[in-house]
């Protein structure tokens, strides 16, 4: 029972892997609902992560604590005496703490990487740039046709090539595009989706789902603007396709442009409010509890320390009875 359940937690993780590198790029309902199919990629990476560190912590600690007591040193004790028992129990001890560790370094280094690029690419746009006719517009002096937002600036920098090639409407189209961007944090769904990826690189799952996630980013983005801008932004994509983005930036061109393309033109049917906000329900709601699921009945049916015989108190005794002739008093004599 011990190793049941990091036996079923791995396998569960290997089935993940495995479903999710030949699902995930072949799936084409998450081009139609994108919102959906980020949250699809979310909750398989999630709890992929999840399982595979919840099974190291079972084999490394062998029943779950009901608090400190002397019952856990017991059983830790017991799992460590032998010499096979010390080096499963290591190595997974030193398997878990190693995923934890590369986690939080590829998160702190992500966040840190964004932080000074866009600081610097902000303190470039001060000295180049100059302020649009809207506010939160920067227009840059540059032939190539650019446009893109600066996450965490809340800034939309759009160059003189693009504002010789695009006209008025799509202008607007592209605009819109970037506003959903920055109205959405998408910079932060994309920037948790690379942490996996590049705290675990040798895992082709965690690329691929990263790799879905960043594109179906960009076709969100596009349905915001193609409430009223569908023409004109497939025609403005089609303009912008050939230039490339700076890195801290996120650009209405920057993946998967004709796939993009593609898919405005297909003029699918708009979706039904109540279809909204189920969808809006599911991300919201289900996701979450989908992602957690499996790691919470894992720990639901993982064992728990056995209360030792030896370390339990003693048990109230009786009250000692009186000897019969103690009991009542002597009788007085005649």
């Amino acid at each position: 029972m011990t190793m049941m359940v990091p036996g079923l937690l791995a396998a569960y993780a290997l089935v993940v892997a495995a479903a999710g590198t030949w699902w995930l790029p072949r799936a084409s309902w998450p081009r139609r609902r994108p919102r959906l199919g980020i949250a699809a990629c979310q909750v398989l990476t999630v709890t992929f992560v999840a399982s595979v560190l919840l099974a190291g912590l079972l084999i490394a600690i062998p029943c779950l604590p009901d608090g400190v007591n002397l019952d856990v040193a017991a059983e830790l004790r017991d799992h460590y005496s032998s010499a096979r028992g010390i080096a499963i129990g290591s190595a997974a001890a030193a398997a878990s703490l190693t995923v934890i560790g590369r986690l939080l370094w590829a998160a702190a280094s992500a966040m840190a990487t964004a932080r000074r690029r866009r600081a610097r690419h902000d303190e470039t746009l001060a000295l180049v740039g100059r302020p649009g006719p809207v506010p939160g517009l920067v227009i840059l002096d540059d032939d190539r046709p650019l446009v893109y937002c600066l996450p965490g600036r809340d800034r939309v920098v759009v160059t003189t090539g693009a504002l010789n090639r695009l006209d008025r409407a799509e202008l607007q189209a592209v605009l819109a595009h970037e506003r959903a961007h920055l109205s959405a944090r998408h910079h932060l769904v994309i920037m948790l989706a690379r942490i996996l990826p590049d705290a675990f690189p040798g895992i082709r799952f965690l690329a691929i789902a990263a790799d879905q996630i960043g594109g179906l980013v960009e076709m969100a983005a596009d349905d915001s603007a193609a409430r009223q801008h569908r023409l004109p932004l497939a025609r403005a994509l089609l303009l912008l396709a050939t230039s490339p983005v700076p890195a801290p930036a996120l650009g209405a061109a920057r993946t998967a442009a004709g796939q993009r393309i593609c898919r405005l033109l297909d003029r699918p049917r708009p979706a039904s409010t109540a279809g909204r906000v189920a969808a809006f329900t599911v991300t919201l709601l289900a996701a979450p509890a989908l992602a957690l699921t499996v790691p919470a009945c894992a720990l639901l049916a993982a064992p728990h320390c056995s209360p030792n015989p030896a370390h339990q108190p003693p048990a109230a005794s009786a009250p000692h009875s009186l000897p019969s002739h103690a009991a009542a008093p002597d009788k007085d004599l005649d």
